[in-house]
């Protein structure tokens, strides 16, 4: 056997890729295998937390090797695999992270290319999602019956919310939601009915809670009374390939 080298996808490993309009064409493809004697053995990780597909494409009668489903956060790996080029299917308008690695090697004659086709194979793997960093801290304060930005999320990224910590001195009703980068397409957290000076605290440990307009979208609140109120709100600004 011949080793050819490491592949890495985008030539760094880890790529964003932005979905086009017609969800059946590859929103990216690249080539692996110059040959169908090279083998590839690696993974494709999808890094986000929307469903993609990836397809495998072979050598000859095998050119539709394999169209394939990766959850969030699930990868797809593969053992001495005959592929020429693999293709990332991303729902059109989003764009999400993809990691790809592996190696390259080739079979010198037939019988060393039959034992490495032998042990070839392709497996999942769906690791538990992960817990972001807590390492962005916003406080808002408002002294009156109002609508109030919490968190605006740029372009490119989105909220992903650990803790959100409410405090007023006085009666208040507090309305918190997540809405879009225009202020619409509302998503309800929760309403706070205080009948005087208090506080109340929003926890969401497991893997946090995100906005369901994604990148660009914001964490915005609404309070009823003048009021002195103070939220504190803890969590990570997700980048698109997360």
């Amino acid at each position: 056997m011949e080793f050819n080298g490491w592949w890495n996808m985008g030539g760094g490993g880890t790529e964003t890729v932005t979905g086009v309009a017609n969800e059946n064409l590859p929103s990216h493809t690249e080539n692996i295998c110059s040959n169908e004697k090279m083998l590839f053995t690696g993974q494709i990780a999808n890094l986000s937390r929307e469903l993609i597909h990836v397809t495998f494409t072979g050598f000859g009668s095998a050119m539709a090797f394999h169209k394939h489903d990766l959850r969030a956060y699930e990868s797809i790996q593969l053992y001495n695999a005959p592929i020429s080029t693999v293709s990332i299917h991303v729902p059109a308008g989003l764009t999400c992270g993809i990691h790809g690695m592996g190696s390259l090697v080739t079979a010198q004659d037939e019988d060393e290319y039959a034992i490495m086709l032998a042990k070839s194979g392709l497996f999942e793997a769906l690791p538990n999602s992960p817990n972001f960093n807590t390492d962005s801290y916003t406080r808002t304060n408002s002294a009156a019956a109002a609508t109030a930005d919490l968190v605006v999320s740029g372009a490119d990224d989105d909220f992903a919310a650990y803790k959100i910590t409410a405090s007023v001195d006085g009666a208040n009703v507090i309305d918190l939601f997540w809405t879009d980068s225009a202020n619409g397409n509302i998503n309800f957290i929760g309403q706070l009915n205080f009948a005087g000076a208090g506080t109340f605290v929003y926890d969401f440990p497991d893997s946090m809670m995100r906005n369901p307009a994604r990148q660009g979208g914001k964490l915005r609140m609404t309070t009823s009374t003048a009021a002195n109120t103070t939220l504190d709100v803890i969590g990570h600004i997700v980048v698109a390939g997360q």
